[in-house]
């Protein structure tokens, strides 16, 4: 395994990115982080070292907005990412040979994923974990009515972006999984054994993916 930091740039971005490399690997995992919940916090690690065990090369893309962002509509979100987002794809996908991608966003991560991402021709057989999406988005919510990927969307019922229409995402190709009592990260607040099952149901909820 071979892990290399790494950054690619245009005339007004510059963004770096971690390739985390396995022996010969035919498969990759582009992941995108939420503002605070970063690559070392609990789901996002134990996702890469789950794609990491079954041979597939990971892509951690470290950009950074400000708050403010947030604030802005969906589609002025997934822009804005997407200039950074681009970058890396083209860097990466142009000097590899890859036969399979998967995509895994998590909070706003999830926006460019459904709103430029899934609806790219390029990426239509990749394979889609969105964690923790922002379903009281309309914009959001109404793309992945659409959805005809293979994937896993995972929210908690204590997260504030959660709704119980999540369940009309639900189809043949994108399996839903609702946390009980789980919040923004996927913690059942104070009760740490409850969090760590939490955990468990994801990673083999995905791991049925690969």
């Amino acid at each position: 395994m071979h892990v290399n930091q790494k950054s690619v740039s245009n005339q007004t971005h510059r963004i770096t990115y971690t390739h985390i490399k396995t022996e010969g690997s035919s498969q990759i995992c582009f992941m995108f982080s939420g503002l605070g919940y970063t690559y070392e916090k609990p789901l996002l690690y134990y996702v890469t070292m789950l794609m990491l065990k079954h041979g597939i090369d990971v892509v951690h893309i470290h950009y950074t907005y400000p708050k403010e962002l947030m604030t802005k509509s969906t589609d002025e979100i997934a822009d804005a990412m997407m200039k950074d987002i681009d970058l890396v794809l083209q860097g990466v996908l142009s000097h590899n040979d890859y036969k399979n991608i998967i995509f895994a966003g998590k909070s706003i991560g999830t926006i460019p994923l459904i709103q430029r991402i899934m609806k790219d021709e390029v990426y239509k057989d990749a394979v889609m974990l969105l964690l923790t999406p922002l379903l009281t988005r309309t914009e959001l919510f109404e793309s992945l009515l659409e959805c005809t990927h293979k994937g896993l969307l995972v929210i908690g019922t204590r997260d504030h972006y959660y709704t119980e229409e999540v369940y009309q995402l639900k189809t043949n190709t994108m399996n839903i999984q609702v946390i009980e009592n789980a919040d923004h990260s996927l913690d059942v607040l104070y009760t740490p054994t409850e969090s760590l099952k939490a955990l468990e149901t994801v990673l083999n909820g995905i791991e049925q993916l690969l």
